[in-house]
């Protein structure tokens, strides 16, 4: 396969110029801008970008216990349609990844690159550790309690210590359930105005502040999982200006949406940790910016229609954002002078995989070709009727955004392809 007059952009290969990449037995064979290669499938990729395909280091794909919302057959069609090749899979299901058969069960590499975390404590409850040597032998890229905190500072210190010792991350749902009420939205005039609880930022910040210092201390690796508060941010710096082994993530809902939008999108306004005040984005979009937050995750966390419908107060928390996760961040921050590309597709493409151990990718020979072809001037408004995933819970429904996934090669073969139109 070569795909020709492409704008060719990889920033971990210093790789800026127009020109056609060449494929041969899912591998990089060659790259340039005067490259030509006869009797072999063409891809004219003329007005469009090809980048090194994307890495969500945090989706859920809620297999086992809960397929009715998705699977792993609908979730990697969610991931390819939206540029990604790669998923990491959060273990809070039903029951938990807190043994390694179900490690093994969840690790696979078809249709795309899938990996797993597996539990700190066992069922996610925070009472007994796992055997964290066990779900790194069967295929663990971290241990994590998502979806709940690890808040016994004990179990988080031996995750930490095992971290120190083998090198597998430990990934933290930042929250101190000790701080206020686990609240709905962010506690404030939106939270009083809808009669809902509020939910304090503190819980955040300040275990943000304990698993950092953690680090420190144990010389583990800690990776703060979707940060969405300024003041947690002040930790990440200081751990990143004094070499603390610590990384992060943030979403694209809690770059470009506010607790202000909570009362038109309802439930699907609703995520933990809550979205933030105009405050928290500006800061949040300055440290991915810098580098201080290293990566982009989605949290793709897909509930039923029926789930949502029940308001803000029953319906459970999360919302989808593969399909749309490049196309917010290129329409709204890059397309925007907000945020450089390259920093864009470092965050989404080059980190998440260096971070987590998996084999990195790139516009280089010898590359396995996962590549994803965009479309940075379609224009197209956001429909969840027509997404792959098998849920509807977008808080980005309706928008009218620009760049577009047309294409989706995965070991040098076309997985996805949608329309230019």
């Amino acid at each position: 396969m070569l795909i020709k007059n492409a704008k060719l952009f990889d920033p971990a290969n210093n790789v800026d110029f127009e020109g056609a990449v060449y494929i041969r037995d899912g591998k990089v064979a060659d790259i340039g801008p005067g490259l030509n290669v006869d009797g072999v499938d063409v891809i004219d990729a003329s007005g469009c970008y090809v980048f090194p395909s994307f890495c969500d280091p945090h989706v859920h794909f809620r297999t086992p216990g809960q397929t009715h919302k998705e699977d792993l057959e609908s979730g990697s069609r969610a991931a390819l349609a939206g540029g990604f090749t790669s998923v990491i899979q959060m273990p809070n299901t039903s029951p938990a990844v807190d043994n390694p058969d179900l490690v093994r069960e969840l690790t696979r590499d078809v249709p795309i690159e899938l990996r797993v975390m597996g539990a700190v404590t066992r069922g996610t409850e925070g009472r007994e550790l796992t055997d964290f040597n066990a779900l790194k032998d069967a295929g663990a890229v971290a241990i994590t309690d998502d979806g709940q905190p690890v808040n016994e500072r004990v179990f988080m210190q031996a995750a930490v210590q095992f971290s120190s010792e083998t090198g597998l991350p430990v990934a933290s749902h930042a929250e101190d359930k000790s701080l206020g009420l686990g609240g709905v939205v962010r506690i404030g005039r939106m939270a009083e105005s809808l009669g809902v609880p509020g939910w304090n930022p503190a819980r955040e910040s300040s275990m943000v502040k304990r698993d950092c210092l953690l680090a420190k201390k144990l010389k583990g690796h800690v990776h703060i999982c979707h940060v969405s508060v300024a003041e947690s941010v002040d930790y990440l710096r200081t751990s990143r200006d004094k070499g603390y082994n610590v990384t992060s993530e943030v979403t694209p809902h809690h770059l470009l949406l506010t607790v202000d939008d909570v009362s038109d999108l309802g439930a699907n306004g609703k995520m933990n940790p809550p979205l933030g005040l105009d405050k928290d984005r500006e800061v949040l979009l300055h440290a991915l910016s810098e580098g201080i937050i290293d990566c982009v995750a989605t949290d793709h966390a897909p509930h039923t229609p029926r789930e949502k419908s029940q308001g803000l107060m029953r319906s459970p928390f999360g919302v989808i954002g593969l399909e749309t996760s490049f196309a917010v961040m290129y329409s709204e921050f890059v397309s925007m002078g907000l945020l450089e590309l390259g920093r864009l597709i470092d965050a989404m493409s080059i980190r998440p995989r260096k971070i987590f151990n998996l084999e990195p990718i790139g516009l280089v020979k010898g590359s396995r070709a996962d590549l994803a072809i965009v479309d940075p001037a379609h224009r197209w408004i956001v429909d969840p009727e027509k997404f792959e995933s098998k849920s509807r819970n977008c808080p980005f429904a309706g928008m009218e955004l620009t760049g577009k996934v047309v294409k989706t090669i995965r070991n040098g073969e076309i997985l996805w392809e949608g329309d230019r139109k």
